[in-house]
């Protein structure tokens, strides 16, 4: 029988540090795990299932070949010299973040699932007529969890095309749109936070930033003192990788961009989906492993 896995980096994840309480869930804890483990592996290896996950990266990937053909890889886009991001493309990106609303009401929703069963294991051990239900809704939930990250890839490319926006574009303009969103330190769910998938996007963003300075560097009549700060910022991302671009506050010209769209910018943000936002799917093996990074 061909063996299929699906492998997704998510420990860092709000999702992913959702943890019962050790007195009173154990019990609870480990029959919902033992149950969504044995569960989630079977379906897993039906053949079926197999197919239908594998058609939503299939639609993903056809359309991220589309991004590719007409705007190239992530490390073709440059951002403009100043940083700035015309309101067409800010108006291009909320059409994208407006259209995966329902798929990260879905992770949202998952994300209050687990909430509640985190309250359920607090208040002790519950009745068996309680838990029971419980356990299988979240199991059901967990075994839906890898259409879930398909659907936002599938969801996000196919909007990018009909947005005209590549993949490097929306990475660029996402960090900058969600700035503080993504820095706050009252949020639990970081996009940066050490894990392999949070290096590659923090690399990509990097380099966006390398080849603006360098831009900047070759264009004419680019204020000396903006070279110099773009110079800095760029030698202390090099020097510092826990470090995001702008981490000590927006340039000026990059935040007044988003003013006028603020609000509308802010309602698109979802703290559950953040750290799956900027997820690409790769399939190796002729389909049998389908790994998200």
């Amino acid at each position: 029988m061909s063996v299929f896995s699906v492998e997704f980096v998510i420990a860092d994840s709000e999702l992913g540090r959702r943890h019962m309480s050790e007195t009173s869930g154990r019990w609870l804890k480990g029959c919902a795990l033992g149950c969504a483990g044995v569960l989630v592996v079977g379906v897993l290896f039906l053949v079926g299932m197999t197919f239908s996950l594998r058609s939503i990266f299939d639609d993903a990937h056809q359309d991220r070949e589309v991004l590719v053909a007409q705007h190239g890889e992530n490390d073709a886009f440059v951002p403009a010299v100043d940083g700035t991001v015309p309101s067409d493309r800010i108006e291009a990106f909320l059409a994208v973040r407006q259209a995966l609303a329902p798929v990260c009401a879905k992770v949202e929703g998952v994300d209050r699932e687990m909430g509640d069963f985190e309250e359920l294991a607090d208040d002790g051990e519950p009745e068996l007529r309680v838990a029971l239900p419980a356990v299988f809704r979240l199991t059901k939930t967990m075994m839906g969890l890898p259409w879930i990250f398909g659907e936002i890839e599938r969801v996000r490319n196919r909007a990018l095309v009909d947005a005209d926006m590549g993949l490097g574009e929306y990475t660029y303009v996402y960090v900058m749109a969600f700035h503080d969103q993504l820095l706050d330190p009252e949020s639990e769910a970081r996009l940066f936070a050490g894990s392999a998938t949070n290096n590659r996007v923090r690399e990509d963003l990097v380099a966006m930033l390398r080849r603006q300075h360098e831009a900047a560097v070759a264009s004419s009549g680019v204020d000396g003192e903006w070279l110099s700060i773009l110079e800095m910022e760029v030698a202390t991302l090099e020097s510092d990788p826990g470090r995001i671009p702008w981490q000590d506050g927006l340039p000026e010209q990059i935040s007044m961009c988003f003013q006028p769209y603020r609000v509308a910018v802010d309602q698109t943000y979802s703290a559950a989906t953040a750290e799956f936002d900027l997820l690409n799917s790769t399939v190796r093996g002729g389909g049998l492993t389908i790994e998200m990074k």
